[in-house]
């Protein structure tokens, strides 16, 4: 019997998001979640490929990919100009969407190849295999053991703005805060330097850090 996504689920409901919960992530859904800590905003991705992307990825349905992404007081998806007035709400504050957070990032699988500047960018394996229902639960248990050892350590660092801007006055398009050998890792989400959302984030974290040095 093939695999499917509603196994990948079931798996990652048992295993992962308890694990999550604990953690504070207790706002959202089973396959995304938020974390409200002060003004600081955390936020999980956990989403399974459609039939599209299985077919071209040479991947079954149950396959996933795991996102994680981090919007702080002062810089964040709701001092973004782009992103402040599209910031959606839950009941218990604000739910900026990933791509709208300035600190993203990705979970690869531990097999997962090395990390690698591309000719587009960085390249990286996201997806997480499940070629079999023999191998759902190890994936979760995979997933669950890459959150204790590392995801929730980059999802708790607290970024100084000082640190955040010299990161970015690096020769980089989205310039990497940390990485793993497997692809894992967190990133700027700036683009290339120069660019006019790079140079918003660089005006947020001044007017952040102004604003700190003000208080």
């Amino acid at each position: 019997m093939p695999v499917t996504a509603k196994e990948t689920r079931a798996a990652l409901k048992r295993q992962v998001l308890p694990l999550l919960r604990s953690q504070g992530f207790d706002d959202g859904t089973p396959s995304k979640l938020w974390r409200q800590r002060d003004k600081r905003i955390d936020h999980v991705e956990l989403k399974c490929v459609s039939a599209y992307e299985a077919l071209t990825l040479d991947c079954t349905t149950a396959s996933f990919s795991v996102r994680i992404a981090s919007s702080l007081d002062g810089y964040g998806a709701l001092d973004d100009p782009f992103h402040k007035e599209y910031v959606k709400t839950g009941p218990k504050g604000p739910r900026p969407a990933e791509p709208q957070m300035p600190i993203r990032g990705v979970l690869c699988a531990p097999d997962g190849p090395e990390l690698k500047m591309g000719l587009w960018g960085w390249e990286f394996d996201w997806v997480w295999r499940v070629p079999s229902v023999e191998d759902v639960d190890e994936r979760a248990a995979q997933l669950a053991l890459s959150f204790e050892e590392y995801g929730f350590k980059w999802l708790g660092k607290d970024w100084g703005f000082e640190e955040l801007l010299e990161v970015l006055d690096r020769p980089e398009t989205s310039p990497m805060l940390v990485s793993k050998p497997n692809g894992s890792h967190l990133r700027l989400a700036a683009e290339k330097p120069g660019s006019q959302i790079h140079n918003g984030h660089k005006a947020m974290l001044r007017r952040a850090i102004m604003r700190r040095k003000n208080a």
